[in-house]
């Protein structure tokens, strides 16, 4: 896969996101005839869609898939790999704004996609401050991060099946455990994982702005209304600078600028960062067993 396209969840307060996008952002929302709210940061057609319903939940992951694949090529190794995959049909690829896609659940339940030819009209988006643009691209639309039931279960099957690689881990201190970052393109990770409770969770999702203006912009206006929020300040894993708000919608959202991405893939050293010791980094042996296997969360300590 090439990068993360787009997230899709529910939520009984989707049409927040019609006021809240717009204002704190300077995001693209549109309201479909459904309810569904699609939002935008780039000229994609939708990078988030957020579903009425009773319950705030996350629904699917879409990923693009490479020029040098096909739909077909991917379906191959996940039916091999034991997953039952279904082909999406012409209303749900329209529905997705894509020409075609390709479905399975995880091992946690969870819908991915796998799509080609997402809508995109170079020149089209048009936010609502003149600094409102993203870095997306080749990189996708940012970043998830995942609360899942079961952390090692999580990590073999992005790592094994997805073919994601081990950025970077970090232990978060204060009894919040490990935080392990996945990448598939040259953003440092476009999901994360976290140890969760027995449902998997949307713990939230990260664009990042072009600018630090624009980030400057959206925190002024996000922390004089929200009352639950993480101030701006560096993050360790990936350098970038970013701040994080709750969300109506049952996820938060990171916003950030100046992320450092991993340029020399080939050389790449995982890390794994102790931010409970002062931020103390371990060797890669310490992130990532030999030959390449599947990362493992507890030969981190």
């Amino acid at each position: 896969m090439r990068s993360i396209g787009y997230v899709g969840v529910q939520s009984a307060a989707a049409a927040d996101w019609l006021d809240f996008g717009p204002r704190v952002f300077g995001f693209e929302t549109r309201l479909l005839q459904d309810g569904t709210v699609r939002v935008r940061w780039c000229d994609r057609s939708h990078r988030l869609a957020i579903h009425p319903g009773d319950t705030d939940r996350l629904l699917y992951l879409g990923w693009e898939v490479g020029a040098d694949e096909s739909p077909d090529d991917v379906a191959a190794r996940l039916t091999a790999a034991g997953f039952a995959v279904t082909e999406g049909g012409a209303s749900l690829a329209a529905a997705r704004s894509v020409e075609r896609l390709i479905s399975f659940e995880d091992p946690f339940g969870l819908r991915h996609e796998f799509f080609t030819g997402q809508q995109e009209t170079p020149g089209s988006y048009r936010g609502q401050r003149p600094t409102s643009r993203a870095v997306t691209g080749e990189l996708g639309l940012g970043f998830v991060v995942l609360r899942v039931p079961d952390l090692q279960r999580g990590l073999d099957f992005y790592t094994g099946v997805m073919g994601m690689k081990v950025s970077d881990a970090i232990n978060l201190g204060r009894g919040l455990g490990e935080m392990w970052f996945l990448r598939c393109n040259p953003r440092h990770h476009s999901i994360a994982l976290l140890q969760g409770d027995d449902t998997l969770r949307l713990e939230h999702v990260m664009i990042e702005a072009e600018t630090l203006e624009e980030v400057e912009v959206a925190w002024d206006l996000a922390r004089r209304e929200m009352d639950a929020f993480v101030s701006p300040g560096r993050r360790l894993s990936d350098n970038m600078f970013m701040f994080r708000v709750r969300t109506s919608t049952g996820f938060h959202v990171c916003y950030g600028w100046g992320a450092t991405p991993v340029e020399d893939e080939e050389n790449w050293i995982p890390r794994y960062i102790d931010s409970s010791s002062g931020g103390i980094v371990y060797s890669a042996a310490a992130v990532v067993t030999a030959g390449g296997a599947a990362p493992s969360a507890d030969v981190t300590h």
